[in-house]
């Protein structure tokens, strides 16, 4: 709204200048023919009014100096040298003009040869992402419409060029305007017939008062505005308290009932998530004999801010290979406290051993080891290389990033442990954050540099694009796990036949998830990656091809599931169900595995054990394999859904 008023301010400025000059080169006009018969005098007047707009004024500077010394009276010079600046102003207001005819000549020419069944995109913010997100668009200007709205001024060169290239810029702050006013205030962008509302404001906490401006559901406030049927809303959010907050808020209309459909996107999850997938944490034992137990991972991240947080968090999940595998992570950061204290505070005390240097999983929380180390050293100093040195001493790392915003110590980190891991014959990956120099960042992934073995952290604009958000592109891997896993049904011994519902549609079934089953769904689908090392290597540790092994246990004669062509059967109860999968290793294993995972997962994102509960992130199933099979052997089944979602995909 201000910069609104701003704009209408300047316009009435321009304009009233353009009054001014025309008036005082009139005024010079009538004084310098003032000898002339009336008829040619006006004519004169009228002409050289004119042409002063047009950069040629008739009485030029040189006629105006000597007028005034033939003439020397206050009256005359007074106007005299008002018309030398108006010989200057009046052009200026001919290009101001001309400047703004075009704008509007281009956005009448764009809106004419748009369909005026386009499909219309507002994105809320302008800024250095949203800029990278438009700039690889591809949709067809004629077919789509982006709607840009942004609280912070734009320069008119700016919105000329966003115009020409099919962009509409509204410069509003919507947040200071009254709900009522919000649909006047709007109405250019066609929100209300949107396809796609992205909030992309550089701030979390803006992003979810701008999603309040919709309606929730059919009790929320008139005033709000509606959205049209199917609207999806991408909500940039980066901030683990907030992203709760607004968890709580689209959650508390049941999903379904939601009269828009929620999608939380958050750039370094997106980033670390790309970089786990095309370097795995378990890549230094790939093609290698080292049995799964031993795929231990010592992880070390230099760098703490929420890049290097969120591959801290990705890695207690991703990491878990065996129920039993170690897993070490080293933090280095010369701001650690202060860092350290918030990043701490997602996690339960019920979950975790937390001291001033260190935070452990609880023993009885999930298998295995998880520990994470927090060191308050500085990278460019040498007190960091000698730690990682003694720190190699007791155990080798096996992989290492480098979250630094600062790029000059980001290349001489990376140099530096690249030689450290070299002199110990460790050979692993070492991926450094680049995301400014994109022409020093060009140089070391040409292989052919000091930096041979570093790999780059996908730049923020390769990970996400508007054709990813618009096309709902973003997690595809996880809504299609989510669909292929409501495809399976477990039926028990005397029951007969289930229901299929493999036709749905995978985007409705991940819509009527509540946000935190999509979160659980995501990491549950970045893990499934992982298992398709990890499963073959596990049938080939207990001395069987992967294949004939599934259909041994879960085919259509299987030793723990009967495979019915549309569920899978219990060949007996519960009881006789776990008895049989702690004989088989392969499966007991495997569903080990798995709820050592689920465990990690959910103490990662704060949960804790004890009487089920989604607001106090309680649950029971937080506990041991061992308990769990002792306390709860009805939930030990679900763990084997990886083994049949990987029969259907076989046997499909």
């Amino acid at each position: 709204m201000n910069n609104n008023k701003s704009r209408k301010r300047t316009t009435r400025l321009i304009f009233l200048l353009a009054v001014l000059s025309f008036l005082i080169a009139t005024a010079q006009g009538l004084i310098y023919y003032r000898n002339y018969e009336a008829f040619f005098k006006y004519l004169l007047v009228l002409q050289n009014s004119i042409n002063a707009f047009g950069f040629k004024a008739t009485v030029t500077l040189k006629d105006t100096v000597a007028f005034i010394k033939d003439d020397p009276s206050p009256l005359h010079k007074g106007i005299g040298y008002a018309y030398c600046v108006a010989v200057f102003t009046a052009p200026y207001c001919t290009i101001s003009f001309i400047y703004k005819f075009l704008e509007r000549l281009l956005r009448f020419i764009i809106f004419f040869r748009r369909n005026r069944n386009c499909r219309h995109i507002v994105v809320f913010g302008y800024n250095d992402d949203v800029k990278s997100m438009i700039k690889n668009n591809t949709s067809d200007p004629k077919k789509v419409c982006i709607h840009i709205v942004t609280a912070e001024p734009v320069a008119s060169e700016e919105v000329y060029r966003l115009n020409r290239s099919g962009y509409i810029v509204h410069s509003a702050d919507v947040l200071k305007a009254k709900e009522a006013e919000l649909p006047a205030l709007l109405a250019k962008t066609h929100i209300e017939d949107a396809t796609n509302i992205i909030l992309f404001e550089s701030s979390s906490i803006r992003n979810f008062s701008l999603l309040q401006l919709f309606r929730l559901n059919e009790k929320d406030s008139p005033d709000r505005i509606r959205l049209a049927a199917g609207t999806k809303v991408s909500c940039r959010c980066e901030e683990e308290g907030i992203g709760r907050l607004i968890a709580e808020y689209y959650n508390s209309a049941a999903g379904s009932d939601a009269c828009f459909d929620l999608e939380l996107v958050g750039l370094p999850e997106m980033q670390i998530h790309k970089m786990y997938s095309d370097h795995p944490l378990h890549t230094v034992y790939r093609g290698t004999d080292t049995p799964l137990k031993d795929w231990n991972v010592h992880l070390l991240v230099a760098g703490f801010g929420q890049l290097g947080q969120q591959a801290v968090l990705q890695a207690m999940n991703l990491g878990v290979v065996h129920e039993s595998n170690r897993i070490v992570i080293d933090v280095f950061d010369c701001n650690i406290r202060t860092k350290k204290a918030v990043f701490l505070n997602q996690f339960s005390r019920g979950s975790f051993d937390i001291s001033d240097d260190k935070a452990v999983l609880r023993s009885g929380v999930a298998d295995g080891l998880l520990e994470i180390n927090f060191h308050e050293l500085n990278v460019a100093h040498v007190g960091f290389f000698d730690t990682v040195r003694s720190r190699l001493g007791s155990e080798p790392y096996t992989y290492a990033v480098i979250a630094l915003e600062n790029i000059d110590l980001s290349v001489s980190c990376a140099m530096q442990l690249e030689e450290i891991f070299s002199e110990c014959g460790l050979k692993l990956p070492i991926l450094m954050r680049m995301d400014t120099d994109r022409r020093l960042a060009g140089y070391i992934s040409a292989d052919d540099g000091a930096l041979t073995d570093v790999c780059l952290i996908d730049d923020r604009s390769v990970v996400i694009t508007l054709d990813m958000i618009i096309n709902r592109a973003i997690d595809r891997s996880a809504k299609d796990y989510n669909h292929f896993y409501n495809n399976i049904a477990l039926i028990t011994a005397d029951e007969a036949g289930a229901a299929d519902n493999s036709e749905d549609d995978p985007e409705q079934e991940w819509n009527r998830l509540r946000l935190f089953r999509r979160s659980s769904s995501k990491a549950a689908a970045y893990h499934d990656e992982v298992k398709d090392d990890i499963i073959p290597k596990l049938a080939a540790e207990n001395g069987t091809e992967l294949a004939d092994k599934l259909e041994e246990l879960i085919g259509r004669n299987g030793s723990l599931m009967r495979y019915t062509g549309s569920a899978w059967q219990m060949i007996g109860s519960e009881e006789e169900l776990l008895d049989a999968m702690k004989r088989d290793s392969f499966a007991y294993e495997l569903a080990a595995l798995e709820h050592r995972r689920w465990c990690c997962y959910m103490a990662s994102i704060g949960w804790r054990a004890g009487e089920r509960s989604d607001k106090l992130r309680r649950n029971p199933c937080l506990v041991t394999q061992q308990e769990l099979m002792e306390k709860m052997p009805e939930m030990c089944k679900y763990d084997l859904m990886s083994l049949m979602a990987r029969y259907r995909k076989m046997n499909n």
